[in-house]
């Protein structure tokens, strides 16, 4: 069982020099005597574009229930300092706000995010919101000795005595999603827009990067662009594990009338047929709006309102 709860910040060192990172354990006031000094390289070669603020790197020793946590800025690490042992090894961005952090049976980070409703008439619809952009690593097992350090990287075994050095392959979790609306009728008079995807997985266990099963519905903010387009980006936590759930669409346009009208489409095939599942794109050809006098700035979208008149259409792409 997950139990959700928000992780404790850690502030990262305020002065990163050649010399060995500062260390934190919750159940160590001080960084013990007898330490091996590491060096963590991170390759990115499977996000070159990667920019995070700063990234994490959590080593979780076998038998004890807290990590140590070593945080650098930027995308580069450094030297860190452990006692000898096994060790588990999980890294991730630290500059998210929207991420909830939670522990699985074994003590090992789970990401989600948190969530809302929204009122249709009589019903509330729960959504999650979208995650940040999410990059990570992890390694199945780490043996640090005096002598020098192995771990595991895929099905290689890396090291031998005199090595000090972990290399680390980070790459990005959270899928981006793209949707772009053409030509829409009437465009004028919305005064503010949502949507939600649903069939998203509630969100992934950071050590062997695996989705949750649970499906939920992420929402997020279309804007019209300067060309009168309707797009949106957001980033979720891809597919459900092992279980698929429909990928159904669904935007609201307030007009300013005070009609709001609903479009729903399946998008399942779309988004299981996405040549990279990292950056799925979403095009919808054409809507029809009823038409509303251009708002009056200073309108507002209400997620609770209710007597709306909602216009259906059969689904489609």
């Amino acid at each position: 069982m997950i139990t959700l709860r928000k992780a404790r910040l850690v502030a990262a060192v305020a002065v990163l020099t050649a010399a060995v990172s500062s260390c934190i354990y919750d159940e160590t006031p001080d960084c013990p005597d007898e330490k091996v000094e590491i060096t963590i390289l991170n390759d990115w070669k499977d996000a070159p574009a990667a920019n995070p603020e700063g990234m994490a790197y959590l080593f979780y020793r076998v038998g004890v229930s807290s990590p140590w946590r070593f945080d650098f800025p930027g995308a580069e690490a450094g030297k860190v300092a452990l006692e000898p042992g096994e060790y588990e090894f999980v890294m991730y961005n630290d500059d998210t706000s929207d991420i909830v952090f939670a522990t699985d049976q074994n003590g090992l980070p789970f990401v989600t995010t948190g969530n809302s409703t929204i009122r249709l008439s009589d019903d509330e619809i729960d959504l999650h919101e979208p995650p940040d952009m999410m990059w990570s690593d992890y390694v199945c097992r780490v043996s640090i000795r005096p002598e020098g350090v192995e771990y595991t990287s895929g099905d290689s075994v890396v090291g031998a005595p005199g090595n000090y050095v972990i290399v680390t392959d980070p790459r990005q979790i959270t899928p981006t999603y793209t949707l772009r609306v053409h030509h829409v009728v009437n465009l004028q008079g919305v005064a503010a827009m949502k949507g939600w995807i649903s069939g998203m997985s509630l969100g992934m266990e950071l050590y062997e990067r695996i989705e949750s099963e649970t499906s939920v519905r992420v929402s997020f903010a279309p804007r019209i662009t300067t060309d009168s387009m309707v797009i949106a980006t957001f980033n979720t936590f891809g597919l459900p594990f092992h279980h698929k759930a429909l990928n159904e669409l669904r935007l609201f346009f307030l007009l300013s009338d005070g009609t709001t009208v609903e479009r729903k489409y399946d998008v399942t095939p779309t988004v299981m047929s996405a040549p990279d599942p990292l950056n799925v794109e979403i095009v919808i050809d054409s809507i029809s709006l009823p038409y509303a006098p251009a708002p009056i700035e200073g309108g507002a979208f209400d997620p609770t309102v209710v007597g709306w008149e909602t216009i259906f259409v059969n689904y489609g792409t």
